[in-house]
């Protein structure tokens, strides 16, 4: 591989699958080469990267677990190795957990931290010399969640109100270094994340929340316009 500084890339993380792959395409198709992290969904992704290959579209792949800082570190080290800068990264990795507080294990808690949390920083501080080159973009995915309190989602809405909180500290860090941070806040977005909802649950979170389910197209084309947008500090609630 050899690239050049007039191309633009972006990392994806957890980009094989719901609103990741989404995104994947949604800057593939912009022109951008897309490099689409995942841990474990390895078959999808690689038919996403064919996919994407057939449309004329530059995607490649990386397997790594982003709650490990030093998976994290050997990504952005390959980054930086093939493709030499970094314009935008994509901070979508995530997982979820529906219990009451009763049934909530040390485990589960720590888990949901790890990725959520301290993948989302520790990503964002590896990439920062790659970012910094040309100036670049930070793009945080949380929720609406991460703006109100979720019964049986106590430990999931902590940390997407950290990631909300990490995405206005670090837009006031990091203006002078060029580099713009924002999020964006999905209300249910219609992926295997949401599929324990039933349709009466989906309608009511709706009315309640006066909002629609949104489709992962619907949040990357969000994520792509803070992306591209220029300004820093955005905390987007879809509505």
């Amino acid at each position: 591989m050899c690239y050049n500084r007039t191309m633009k890339i972006c990392l994806v993380t957890g980009g094989s699958r719901g609103i990741g792959a989404a995104t994947v395409c949604r800057f593939a198709q912009q022109g951008y080469t897309v490099i689409a992290n995942y841990h474990n969904s390895e078959a999808q992704a690689k038919a996403l990267q064919a996919d994407l290959a057939a449309q004329g579209c530059d995607v490649h792949l990386f397997r790594a677990d982003i709650s490990d800082v030093a998976q994290t570190a050997e990504m952005m080290s390959w980054i930086e190795k093939y493709f030499k800068h970094l314009d935008v990264l994509i901070n979508n990795a995530g997982v979820a957990l529906t219990k009451q507080i009763q049934d909530v294990t040390e485990q589960d808690f720590d888990r949901l931290f790890a990725v959520n949390v301290k993948g989302a920083y520790f990503c964002t501080k590896a990439a920062l010399p790659l970012l910094q080159k040309q100036g670049g973009a930070v793009v945080n995915v949380a929720s609406i969640w991460g703006l109100n309190g979720a019964s049986c989602e106590s430990v999931y809405s902590m940390t997407k109100h950290a990631v909300v909180g990490m995405t206005k500290s670090l837009a006031q860090e990091l203006v002078d270094c060029n580099i713009t941070v924002n999020c964006v806040c999905p209300p249910i977005v219609d992926t295997a994340m949401a599929a324990h909802l039933s349709d009466m649950d989906k309608s009511d979170f709706c009315k309640r929340h006066q909002t629609a389910v949104y489709t992962p197209q619907q949040v990357a084309q969000d994520i792509f316009r803070l992306a591209c947008c220029g300004k820093s500090g955005q905390v987007l609630a879809e509505k």
